[in-house]
């Protein structure tokens, strides 16, 4: 992922985050507007990383202790590490295609605005909606925004055992588009 000078279509991504004072009382530590990141150089599809845990349950009590709060996505670690989960925003311009792609990962999604097609390997196609949810689970897939307007989708996603298909570790990976 990169930066870029590109404005995203739709408004960014606040992000309020709870945690305690030194003496036990709840307390907002953080309540900012995400800075969007891009796929590539040049592109407008923006993601907005809003929380990570490297482990599964979170030890919070290590990351807020005392009203400060250590922002282990401010420097984007990529996708989900295999005991980990990463909750993240993706939006999706007119016409975008993302490459058929596998992570070995658990994702709920939940399409906040818009419309997208999630395209598996076989070619099975199907259209989400506003308010519609996905369980991805570790299968070749694309996305494709075959709307003229933008689409947002919030994800969850929680690293995962790879999937055996007799005796064949499906791992991660990415294809080049056709």
């Amino acid at each position: 992922m990169s930066t870029t000078t590109s404005k995203p279509a739709l408004p960014p991504v606040r992000r309020v985050v709870t945690g305690h004072t030194t003496d036990g009382k709840s307390t907002v530590i953080r309540d900012e507007v995400q800075p969007p990141q891009f796929w590539s150089p040049g592109s407008i599809n923006a993601i907005y990383d809003i929380g990570r845990t490297e482990t599964i349950p979170a030890n919070i009590d290590s990351e807020i202790t005392t009203g400060e709060f250590i922002d282990e996505i401010a420097t984007s670690k990529g996708h989900v590490g295999s005991t980990g989960a990463v909750f993240r925003s993706f939006d999706f311009a007119p016409g975008a295609v993302i490459p058929f792609h596998r992570t070995v990962s658990m994702d709920f999604g939940v399409i906040v605005k818009g419309q997208i097609v999630l395209q598996l390997d076989d070619d099975k196609k199907v259209t989400l909606n506003q308010g519609d949810a996905v369980v991805q689970r570790g299968t070749i897939h694309n996305w494709r925004n075959e709307t003229d307007e933008w689409t947002r989708i919030f994800f969850v996603v929680m690293g995962a055992h790879p999937i055996n298909i007799n005796g064949e570790e499906l791992k991660e990976e990415w294809r080049k588009p056709k």
